[in-house]
């Protein structure tokens, strides 16, 4: 009994070095949409910037619903960039760079990068406002829809019909397998290691990133197969971790973490 004790002591330390996901208290609307406006500014600002070229900005998620406090603001944020190096949910070092700069990491937001030749809908993002573009700045009747509540008067940008949706899955999915193939073939490399580490970021978490960004097929009740989003691997699951907080776990922890899975599943 002491042993099992001590075991539980040190996994209840364990989980207490989880870094915050920002997804632990809810937030107001005036706040939510205060942060987004500081978003919209850092992307007016670094539209002079050399580097990754951001055209535009997408809010999706709970701040489109009518009332109520959220947990986080969900942004899309479109790149001119090719399509093969921006799949779902991955997330290019330079990219990231410029995220951090903007100190996206420090506001209680999560963020997706999508490339401009895409359209910003997918399975997750099933429809998303623009509330910033590089060509006309804010959009500030958006702005003063959503701090009212009358999401009925936005814009919003979703898929015409399933269809729709379900051809441009299969587009993507074929460009995120490519993508994780080369993850793959190149993660003993070191010269594909070394371009993809830094900023707490290693070589893992790419491979991590780009399994999460593939929708597995699945059969429906009436015949015809659908698109979903894969489940999340064990070790992650076990701290409640989504799909964007996972990477901001210190290595050391999440070492410990996959062994400790190993070690159960033995």
């Amino acid at each position: 009994m002491p042993d099992m004790e001590r075991s539980r002591q040190s996994w209840d330390w364990l989980t207490s070095l989880r870094m915050p996901a920002r997804d632990d208290g809810a937030m107001k609307r005036a706040t939510a949409l205060s942060r987004l406006s500081e978003v919209a500014d850092g992307l007016e600002r670094a539209k002079v910037w050399s580097g990754p070229c951001v055209v535009a900005g997408y809010v999706f998620g709970a701040l489109l619903e009518p009332a109520g406090d959220l947990e986080r603001v969900q942004l899309a944020l479109v790149i001119d960039e090719p399509v093969e190096d921006v799949p779902w949910m991955s997330r290019p070092r330079h990219l990231e760079a410029l995220a951090s700069l903007l100190r996206f990491d420090r506001l209680p937001m999560s963020w997706w990068w999508r490339p401009r030749a895409w359209p910003v809908w997918n399975h997750e993002i099933t429809r998303a406002v623009c509330f910033w573009s590089a060509t006309t700045g804010s959009d500030q009747g958006g702005f003063d829809a959503l701090s009212v509540g009358r999401v009925d008067t936005l814009e919003f940008v979703q898929p015409a019909h399933a269809e729709q949706l379900i051809e441009e899955l299969v587009l993507e999915l074929d460009i995120g397998r490519r993508h994780l193939a080369d993850a793959v073939a190149g993660f003993y490399d070191r010269g594909w290691r070394r371009e993809h580490t830094g900023d707490g970021v290693y070589p893992a978490d790419h491979l991590w990133w780009g399994s999460l960004g593939l929708p597995r097929s699945r059969q429906r009740g009436d015949g015809r197969s659908s698109l979903n989003r894969p489940r999340q691997p064990a070790p992650y699951r076990a701290f409640g971790a989504t799909s964007c907080s996972v990477w901001r776990l210190r290595p050391r922890m999440r070492s410990l973490v996959i062994k400790r899975n190993d070690c159960n599943a033995t």
